[in-house]
């Protein structure tokens, strides 16, 4: 069942969800790295997902803690991709459009192994 999209339905997508990535990697940072440091990626990082978490300020409650904020943000934009962007296309697309973005990073990923399988069997 392929079911095409509108480009820009797609392309909200992948703003939201590159988004929600680089908020669930700031987390994974703060896991290993102290907010103060100086090593540019992380600061690269900070600088990047800084606005994104000073506009969603409000909508943050107040009991989460700072390290945790970067995820549950991206919590956030995950049910906004999930739930609200199918239903710019009608309710009928709601379990169809789940996972644009990450099935075609998966489907890169299957054909890059394929490739090396196929490198590694015949020797291409």
């Amino acid at each position: 069942m392929d079911i095409s999209f509108p480009i820009w339905i797609i392309i909200i997508d992948y703003i939201l969800a590159l988004i929600m990535a680089i908020l669930v990697f700031k987390f994974v940072l703060n896991l290993f790295i102290d907010e103060g440091s100086n090593l540019g990626f992380f600061r690269f990082f900070s600088k990047i997902t800084s606005p994104i978490i000073n506009i969603t300020f409000k909508a943050t409650p107040n009991f989460i803690v700072q390290p945790l904020i970067p995820l549950y943000i991206a919590w956030l934009f995950f049910m906004i991709r999930i739930y609200f962007l199918p239903l710019l296309l009608g309710y009928s697309y709601i379990g169809k459009f789940a996972f644009v973005f990450e099935k075609q990073i998966i489907e890169r990923i299957k054909s890059i192994m394929l490739n090396i399988a196929l490198y590694l069997n015949y020797g291409i």
